[in-house]
């Protein structure tokens, strides 16, 4: 799955309804008897992809479905809590509920704190924007160094009200839980700089990452820049020490890897254009190089309308280790509801 529409196209293009207080009597709301305010969301999205090197084209359904609930406990304490579905695949089995953001948490003027499975705070800057439009096979999972996670259970994490232009978020748990001594730790920030471009910073550490006895470390530094007549700019930089993938669970050798990401966009009305690039250098194991270089160029076209994306996206890449550049099309329709 290319995951290239993890928090939507363009954000508020799927943004999600919010329902109000249910009584004590059933509503035309799916029918839910309950005095929590109770929210049924999701995303329905379905594209057909072909890659030149694949044996025929395949529909891939990126569909997921979601709840949230949450009601006041104290003044200024509301509990609140989400369970959220993985998408459908090809054949259901990614799709139970709990495969994505699954938690309990507790919010107010000071801020939200949550338990259970969620993003942690770097693979969120990862994630959005410096993986789209289809960049991630490269920035994201396609990289040769396992360093951070991305979806993570078992943790807690604190996500800040604004100072100003400053928010900052905080994760710590558990790594792998068959691992004695396997623990995380992550954390982010993100700075508007008087109303113009947004910089944001994240780091994870994580002991023995996966249960490998190895001592993994990444962070991210990127920007956000807004451009005049509809033009826009984000650049991201990721390093990763860790485990080679390729090493994985054998000897636990000490690898390290550099990624770039850079994305520009384009919106006239209704009509967006976007051209990204991504590039991971070659890895060091155990500082000798490898030869894993990859890279991926990607362009979009999309049309947001009443809710709807229809998109078009092209692009070549020899992600995965691959010899020869191979090119790609994805064609699409998305929709939150």
């Amino acid at each position: 799955m290319d995951k290239m529409f993890k928090r939507t196209l363009v954000g508020a293009a799927i943004a999600l309804a919010s329902t109000s207080t249910f009584a004590a009597e059933e509503t035309g709301q799916i029918g839910v008897l309950s005095d929590f305010n109770v929210q049924a969301y999701g995303v329905a999205a379905i594209s057909a992809f072909y890659q030149e090197d694949s044996t025929g084209y395949d529909y891939e359904n990126e569909s997921r479905i979601g709840f949230r609930a949450n009601k006041d406990m104290f003044d200024n304490v509301n509990v609140f809590m989400q369970i959220e579905s993985g998408y459908v695949g090809d054949d259901g089995a990614s799709g139970s509920l709990g495969v994505r953001d699954t938690f309990l948490g507790l919010q107010g003027d000071w801020g939200k704190v949550r338990f259970g499975r969620m993003l942690t705070p770097l693979y969120e800057i990862v994630d959005w924007p410096y993986s789209n439009p289809g960049l991630g096979r490269v920035f994201d999972w396609g990289g040769d160094v396992k360093a951070h996670y991305d979806r993570k259970s078992d943790i807690a994490r604190y996500d800040s009200p604004a100072f100003g232009g400053l928010t900052f978020s905080l994760s710590a748990g558990r790594g792998d839980t068959g691992t004695d001594g396997s623990n995380h730790f992550g954390a982010a920030v993100h700075y508007n700089v008087a109303d113009i471009m947004t910089l944001h910073g994240g780091y994870e550490n994580n002991s023995k990452v996966d249960g490998v006895d190895v001592d993994a470390s990444a962070y991210i530094i990127g920007f956000e820049l807004p451009l005049p007549s509809g033009f826009g700019l984000a650049g991201a930089y990721k390093f990763a020490d860790g485990a080679q993938y390729t090493d994985w669970a054998t000897t636990g050798l000490d690898a390290e890897q550099s990624s770039y990401s850079i994305v520009g966009q384009y919106w006239n009305g209704p009509w967006g254009f976007k051209l990204g690039y991504a590039a991971n250098d070659d890895s060091e194991l155990e500082g000798v190089k490898q030869d894993d270089g990859d890279e991926v160029v990607s362009a979009q076209l999309m049309y947001v309308h009443n809710g709807f994306v229809p998109y078009v996206r092209v692009g070549q890449h020899d992600a995965y280790d691959a010899n020869d550049k191979v090119t790609f099309v994805r064609v699409g329709l998305e929709y939150g509801f």
